[in-house]
């Protein structure tokens, strides 16, 4: 388990020099991110992969490992696939920048650090993480509609069955049969079981609340609906 998060955004920075890294983390922690450094380039897969920051300052040139392959790595891992990496490097040749891109890399940014370029760059990054972000919600969402509708769907006509045949008994069982109440309960829960799928079928947005074993359900009551 990795360190514990706060609300700020988080970044990793992996270089093997150390005046850099604390350059770096001079820059960031006067902004208010959160900062974790190392100069080590496996450390940094580690961390990259528990830690799962926000965003990744990555040397491009380190002497056990090289930025692109660590890039490499980490993109080819479910988890850390999609943390954005910003590469550093003094060399910005078209060639450089080939490699870097073609390695993963999402933006890059010149040695030495300047402090506005770095800003600028980290800003954009996030603005299109959470942009992605919530593009696979908006994705997520269209499927659990999809599939509450066909569920839903396939309820209606069983559920009109039984609401139709709940009335028809109450109608014919007299007064005083002990048959009566429970009958009468019967259509209760026939009836809110219909409103549920009503609800369901025609939610637009949606939030989840906790369920058994760490999962999740959607919460009715705060949905919306049309």
């Amino acid at each position: 388990m990795g360190p514990a998060r706060n609300t700020k955004p988080a970044l990793l920075s992996v270089d093997d020099n150390p005046v850099n890294l604390r350059l770096a983390e001079l820059i960031l922690r006067k902004e208010g991110y959160e900062v974790i450094s190392t100069q080590d380039a496996l450390e940094g897969i580690d961390m990259a992969k528990s830690y799962l920051p926000d965003i990744i300052l990555l040397d491009m040139r380190m002497p056990s490992m090289s930025g692109l392959e660590v890039c490499r790595i980490l993109k080819g891992d479910t988890k850390a696939a999609s943390i954005p990496i910003i590469f550093v490097t003094a060399n910005t040749d078209n060639q450089t920048l080939r490699e870097a891109f073609a390695a993963g890399g999402n933006d890059y940014v010149k040695k030495p650090l300047n402090r506005e370029e770095l800003l600028a760059r980290i800003g954009t990054c996030l603005r299109e993480r959470a942009l992605v972000g919530r593009l696979v919600e908006q994705e997520k969402l269209a499927a659990v509609l999809e599939t509450a509708g066909a569920v839903c769907h396939e309820m209606n006509q069983p559920l009109q069955f039984l609401t139709w045949a709940s009335s028809e008994l109450l109608e014919e069982l007299p007064e005083d049969s002990n048959l009566k109440k429970q009958a009468s309960q019967i259509k209760t829960n026939v009836d809110s079981l219909s409103e549920i799928v009503r609800r369901l079928a025609n939610i637009t947005t949606y939030q989840t609340c906790p369920y058994v074993n760490d999962q999740s359900i959607i919460d009715l009551s705060k949905a919306s609906i049309t």
